[in-house]
């Protein structure tokens, strides 16, 4: 009887070290956050359209919601998709059309991600439900993606006229939480120097990928101007455009000669 228990004991310990030697499943790469997409048509490598939003991670599901720029099948997007190690799958369902992605994390057409900003990349094919007279329905090629850092941190930065004049201004950005949305919120405020028609002014935008728009508004909540522009990758800066669209309690003559002109920022901590 005890030989037989040892036995028992002893094909019982066996299997359990043959089940404990199997491998633990590596954890999937994150892809939570707001990219920058860009998709290269196989049959004409000029037509390059883009997408931008926000993504969410639940284990290896994927969800969110798409901006795509493609004429006249522009439009928002929701995401269906999965990442499994770093395989990536991604299906976006904008008016009119639907884009399958299929890649990788951390390689774009082969290449390792610059900086230290995730990055994915792979092949895509977009099939038409009803949209006509776009540039990539049909079509297949390649598509890039890269995170975009946080557009939050102290600003510094110069708005010049095309009047040429040129005004000081510093403040802060902060941007809002993860929604999986194809635009993030952004607020804060500004602070103009140099004789600007404003003082100070309000920050209410948004950032979609690298593309930022800043709108300006007094207290009250009356819009008085806009910054529209670009983020580098790092969220380290902005550039664009500023307006003057309106003239508020604060306004000086100078906001007419000078109503619209350049604007650059660098963000830090």
């Amino acid at each position: 009887m005890d030989r037989r228990i040892a036995f028992v004991v002893a094909l019982a310990l066996f299997v359990s070290s043959c089940g404990g030697s199997k491998s633990t499943p590596s954890s999937s790469a994150s892809v939570a956050g707001n990219w920058q997409i860009s998709l290269v048509d196989a049959g004409d490598t000029k037509a390059t359209i883009s997408q931008s939003g926000s993504l969410l991670q639940n284990n290896e599901t994927v969800s969110g919601s798409l901006l795509f720029n493609d004429s006249a099948c522009s439009g928002v997007g929701d995401v269906q998709g999965s990442v499994t190690g770093t395989d990536v799958s991604l299906a976006v369902n904008p008016t009119g059309s639907q884009i399958n992605l299929t890649g990788t994390m951390g390689a774009t057409s082969g290449s390792a991600c610059s900086g230290s900003n995730a990055c994915m990349g792979g092949t895509y094919i977009t099939l038409s439900t009803g949209c006509a007279d776009a540039k990539t329905v049909p079509s297949s090629g390649t598509w890039t993606a890269t995170l975009v850092s946080p557009l939050s941190g102290n600003m510094t930065g110069t708005f010049t006229s095309s009047q040429g004049a040129a005004y000081s201004v510093t403040g802060k950005v902060s941007q809002g939480t993860n929604a999986g949305a194809s635009s993030t919120p952004l607020s804060g405020s500004v602070t103009f120097g140099g004789g600007f028609c404003y003082s100070s002014a309000n920050i209410v935008g948004s950032i979609s990928g690298t593309a930022v728009v800043m709108n300006l508004v007094e207290a009250d909540g009356t819009q008085i101007g806009q910054i529209s522009g670009i983020s580098s990758i790092d969220g380290s800066s902005v550039s664009g455009d500023y307006n003057n669209i309106g003239l508020g309690k604060g306004a000086s003559s100078a906001c007419v000669a000078n109503g619209k002109g350049t604007a650059t920022f660098t963000i830090g901590s």
